[in-house]
């Protein structure tokens, strides 16, 4: 019982490690560089810990390299969002956090910060291996 018990806890482990998308293996682990533009425009919504709780938009978490394996399921989205400048401009904080004045303005610089250091640049470097998708994936 014990033996089966332990192989069940190691097949649960792998298969929370296997990416959906290969691709997505391949663009970890993240380069300092990178990992210093996702913490900076990409985590307050997708992973970071506010009031308690993880916000995690789009069923995203960057937080980590291990979350980002277990949430992205597609680097060619993610590819076409950065190409098309969805993120980090377009995304409104989650209904819970709207009304913090703070965050909002925290978005913002975010926001500003985001074109002011190249980030869109450093993300499209990272992903110059990935076919961006298209269409077909919007919100009716």
């Amino acid at each position: 019982m014990k033996n089966l018990l332990t192989l069940a806890t190691l097949l649960t482990l792998a298969a929370s490690r296997l990416s959906a998308d290969a691709v997505v293996d391949s663009l970890l682990p993240l380069k300092p560089e990178v990992r210093k533009v996702i913490n900076e425009s990409c985590v307050m919504c997708h992973g970071e810990v506010i009031d308690g709780e993880k916000e995690i938009r789009d069923d995203l978490d960057y937080s980590t390299d291990d979350a980002i394996r277990a949430t992205l399921a597609n680097a060619g989205k993610l590819k076409q969002v950065v190409l098309e400048d969805k993120m980090p401009h377009k995304p409104r904080l989650s209904r819970r956090l709207r009304n913090n004045v703070q965050l909002q303005e925290r978005l913002t610089a975010l926001r500003a910060n985001y074109d002011a250091a190249g980030h869109k640049a450093i993300l499209l470097d990272w992903l110059k291996d990935v076919t961006a998708t298209t269409g077909g994936d919007k919100k009716e």
